[in-house]
C-alpha cells in the first residue's frame, strides 16, 4: 500500500472497525472514540510503523479487499482483513488469507493469529475451514 492509498484505506478502516464494534452493542460514540485510539496506536507511523505490513487485494487491476498483518517474530497477527462489500461471498476472502499464508511461509512465519467479532459468522466459518481454531472467547453483558 502507498503513502497516497494509506489514508483513505484508514478511515475506511477505522469506519468498518467501529461498526463491528457497534454490532457488538457498544455506542456508536464509543465505537468511533475506540476505532480511532486503536489505529492511532496500532499504527503510529502509518504505514511506517514498524513489523506492520498492509496491502490492498486486487484480482487484476480491480481492488477486491485489504490485508494488515503485524510480525513478532516467528508469529504473525492479523489486525485486519476484508474485501470489498460487493464482492464477499465469491471466494476472495479466502483468497487474501491463502496468499498471508504463502507470505508468512516465505518470510518464516510459522504462526498466524487472528481476532473474530462473534457476530460475523461468515468469517467464523471461513477461518476454520483455513483450519484455524479459536483460542479464547471473551464475553458481555450490557446492563
Amino acid at each position: 500500500m502507498t503513502d497516497e492509498q494509506y489514508e483513505p484505506w484508514r478511515a475506511e478502516a477505522e469506519v468498518h472497525y467501529a461498526e463491528s464494534v457497534v454490532a457488538t452493542g457498544r455506542t456508536v460514540q464509543d465505537a468511533a472514540r475506540e476505532a480511532a485510539e486503536t489505529y492511532a496506536r496500532l499504527l503510529p507511523d502509518g504505514p511506517a510503523t514498524p513489523d506492520h505490513h498492509i496491502w490492498h487485494a486486487y484480482d487484476g487491476a480491480r481492488r477486491i479487499g485489504f490485508l494488515w498483518i503485524k510480525v513478532n517474530g516467528p508469529a504473525a497477527f492479523v489486525f485486519n482483513v476484508a474485501v470489498e462489500p460487493g464482492l464477499r461471498r465469491q471466494g476472495y476472502g479466502r483468497a487474501i488469507m491463502q496468499a498471508a499464508e504463502r507470505w508468512c511461509h516465505a518470510n518464516a512465519i510459522t504462526r498466524i493469529g487472528l481476532h473474530v467479532f462473534a457476530h460475523n459468522a461468515g468469517a467464523r466459518i471461513l477461518y476454520e475451514q483455513l483450519g484455524y481454531a479459536e483460542t479464547g472467547r471473551n464475553m458481555a453483558k450490557n446492563l
